[in-house]
């Protein structure tokens, strides 16, 4: 038996994301901008629950809202904090900083991976409306290949990030799933999946966090024409 109803699972899993989200925020005032900035770009993404629901998991959620709309106060509330703490991940933890390029020339192009990612995402959910899952990983994996291969002095910090929040991400819901017990096999819809669990987390979850994590982690540097450099 799950010690909380599962309809609280998806809360419980954006509360522990705020409680690092939070720690990063006070104590790198220099990371903060960024932070919100990131958080704040990637809130109207929680609309992507949208295209998720029922196929590949239906959660419950509160006020009923999930399975009513296929959204709720959780989706953007998750991709909100997933945003910002996927953006400073490995600067916080490497202990670097960003700091403006000067005479940058990438920035006309500041929106052509985020549009090539947005376009292949949409395009593939009217191919493939039933695997937007794997939809949402192929846009993930071309927005930050773009990315990177207009700044390729960023592949170091995406690669990096990518693994960094994979690995955050899947202790997050190994945590999840020990508290809500049973609550995996509950909202996951695994005959639209593969069927790979690592250590009962669907492989799907981790991908998503590899490749939507790494684009989303040198977003913030390339639209605003940023570098790293570690702290003097």
């Amino acid at each position: 038996m799950p010690l909380l109803p599962y309809k609280y699972a998806y809360l419980f899993c954006c509360l522990i994301l705020a409680v690092f989200w939070l720690l990063i925020f006070a104590r790198r005032k220099d990371l903060r901008r960024e932070m919100v900035w990131a958080s704040l770009a990637g809130l109207p993404f929680g609309i992507i629950d949208y295209f998720l629901v029922p196929a590949y998991w239906h959660p419950e959620s509160l006020f009923g809202l999930m399975e009513k709309y296929g959204v709720g106060i959780e989706s953007f509330l998750f991709l909100f904090l997933m945003a910002g703490l996927v953006s400073v991940i490995y600067e916080f933890l490497s202990n670097r900083k960003t700091k403006k390029i000067n005479g940058s020339r990438s920035r006309h192009l500041h929106l052509l991976p985020l549009l090539l990612g947005v376009i292949c995402f949409f395009t593939l959910t009217f191919l493939f409306p039933n695997k937007a899952i794997y939809n949402f990983i192929a846009a993930g994996a071309l927005g930050g290949l773009a990315v990177v291969w207009l700044r390729r002095d960023l592949f170091k910090q995406a690669a990096a990030s990518a693994l960094i929040f994979t690995l955050f991400y899947f202790g997050v819901l190994l945590l999840v799933n020990q508290i809500f017990s049973g609550v995996i096999a509950s909202v996951y819809n695994f005959k639209n999946m593969c069927g790979i669990l690592v250590l009962g987390i669907p492989l799907e979850e981790l991908l998503a966090a590899f490749f939507a994590g790494g684009s989303w982690s040198v977003f913030y540097e390339y639209v605003k024409s940023y570098r790293e450099e570690r702290l003097g």
